[in-house]
């Protein structure tokens, strides 16, 4: 049977397993850094060494050996810096770091008016080059607007921008900037996820099946140009529409694939489509499992009506010497199609929703 274990590097150091207390990593969508916690064993005085600013990668998983193992054996989760340190000393001498990726100086810092009259693809390659990542960027042609960029910080922009070209925006874990469209990989289905199925049950899940989120109405918006010529359609489920009493419940796509009045139209029916259905939600815990990361599609099976194919909104994964290696989760039926709509429905129920 596979072992549980982890491994935490700190400044290019390993710091050493029998130092491990525990350590907790949670992993999220794109709006908040990815964050991560450990506690390690200070007698030795691990805190005179430790500091801000340092780099931290972590590895977690399932080795044969739990005797004889390396990182290498393990998934390389997060790489980030050290934010700050917590020493104790009491009832144990521990020292705990806290750490976020590499977004994060982007989520704290405001945007700078000299990068004005640029191309989207050209800021995300300056942001990337001012915080020492490699961007891996999409080439863009159209100038962007000053109210895409005033009063916002940094990452809020990239994310803004990566709306209006219709592409995702993330660091990832080898310091890259990514800038583009979504990859074809992540429609993939990553793991399954039983419940009382006989030898499979690994999971327990609470799900939430409500209207809460459902759209009625869908508007398809793109700036065509130099001179930013709307092109726009809307599609609405008048069925819908009157079951919820005439609320109208709308969602604002910016496609920048719409060129045609008649191309908006068409995303604006295939969106309403799929969009109008119930959205169903659900938290859950099972063994730990790295393959479990956000915006990651799963299989839930066991579960009656309510099973099927999930993507993760967030997963967090603990891990310590006597409760072993957990993950918990949230999930939903319904992936946003674009990061600003994660923005929208996950941190700000009340915006593009009339």
């Amino acid at each position: 049977m596979e072992a549980p274990r982890a491994a935490v590097e700190v400044a290019g150091v390993d710091v050493r397993w029998t130092d491990l207390v525990d350590l907790e990593f949670e992993n999220t969508l794109y709006l908040a850094a990815d964050s991560f916690e450990a506690t390690f064993k200070n007698e030795l005085l691990l805190s005179d060494w430790l500091r801000k600013r340092q780099e931290v990668k972590l590895y977690l998983g399932y080795v044969k050996d739990p005797n004889n193992w390396t990182k290498n054996d393990l998934s390389h989760m997060f790489t980030g810096t050290v934010d700050g340190l917590k020493a104790n000393f009491g009832n144990g001498t521990t020292v705990k770091i806290i750490c976020r990726d590499y977004s994060a100086p982007m989520i704290d810092t405001e945007y700078s008016v000299a990068y004005a009259q640029r191309t989207s693809s050209q800021l995300a390659a300056l942001f990337g080059k001012k915080y020492g990542l490699k961007p891996v960027v999409t080439a863009t042609t159209v100038i962007v607007d000053k109210e895409l960029y005033e009063n916002k910080k940094e990452w809020e922009v990239l994310q803004a921008l990566a709306d209006l070209e219709g592409f995702v925006c993330y660091v990832t874990r080898e310091k890259e900037l990514y800038f583009g469209p979504r990859k074809e990989d992540d429609e993939n289905i990553v793991s399954t996820l039983y419940y009382r199925v006989p030898g499979q049950a690994n999971c327990e899940i609470e799900f939430d099946d409500s209207e809460i989120g459902v759209i009625n109405k869908v508007t398809i918006r793109h700036w065509m140009g130099k001179n930013k010529r709307l092109i726009e359609a809307s599609a609405v489920n008048q069925s819908l529409l009157k079951a919820m009493g005439g609320q109208v419940k709308e969602r604002v796509i910016y496609e920048s694939k719409a060129k045609t009045v008649a191309l908006a139209q068409q995303f604006a029916d295939r969106k309403l489509k799929e969009l109008s259905r119930s959205v169903v939600t659900g938290t859950g815990r099972t063994f730990g499992n790295p393959l479990l990361i956000a915006e990651k599609r799963v299989e839930t099976k066991g579960f009656g009506r309510l099973e099927g194919a999930y993507y993760i909104e967030k997963a967090r994964h603990s891990y310590s010497k006597s409760g072993g290696y957990t993950t918990t989760f949230d999930i939903t039926n319904l992936r946003p199609d674009n990061a600003q709509q994660y923005r929208q429905d996950l941190y700000d129920n009340n915006a593009k929703v009339i």
